[in-house]
């Protein structure tokens, strides 16, 4: 499950929510791992994280993440975290990766002993890319108003790639809407 809560939502109704897709989910044999951004930081002792332990410690669900996560210049916050059952996979490693695109770093969960079972089918997703979706992308693109990118003349490179990004996403899979399909296989 990944969730996202805004630095400003509440706290109370976040756990809420939280708590009531959990159970939707929760049962003795499903393997829930919980992952995101909570805006509630691990790295100092507070009441929105002892409330969040709770919560997620009575699933069998503990924080693996113990090292910062969001840096900048003057500060380091822990803020993004992983929610694993620690008795269910207990050679689990977890890892910081700096990619450069956010002023969050990236947590790679590896568990080893992990098995997905294989119904004798599988899910495949594709973009389709031809003359028709390329020629509509390139069409919508140039419709676009590219002055919303540097917005309130904002001179931060960050937000201004962020904006560029959002609009060219927003194109890019409207052009090229992701398409399922179910392939049987041989067990």
């Amino acid at each position: 499950m990944a969730v996202y809560r805004s630095p400003t939502g509440d706290v109370t109704y976040f756990l809420n929510a939280l708590e009531i897709a959990i159970d939707q989910l929760y049962n003795n044999i499903t393997n829930i791992i919980i992952c995101g951004d909570f805006s509630i930081n691990y790295l100092s002792d507070n009441k929105n994280k002892q409330e969040l332990n709770s919560l997620l410690n009575s699933y069998n669900l503990y924080s693996i993440i113990e090292f910062p996560t969001r840096t900048n210049n003057t500060t380091s916050t822990e803020i993004d975290n992983v929610f694993i059952n620690k008795f269910k996979h207990e050679n689990y490693k977890i890892y910081s990766l700096i990619n450069g695109l956010s002023d969050h770093d990236a947590q790679i969960l590896r568990l080893p002993d992990t098995s997905i079972p294989n119904n004798g089918n599988e899910l495949h997703t594709y973009r389709e890319i031809n003359e028709y979706s390329l020629n509509e992308f390139q069409i919508n693109l140039s419709h676009e108003i590219w002055k919303n990118v540097f917005s309130n003349n904002d001179k931060n490179t960050n937000i201004i790639f962020n904006n560029f990004l959002d609009t060219f996403l927003k194109r890019f899979n409207a052009s090229f809407p992701v398409k399922k399909n179910t392939i049987k296989t041989s067990s």
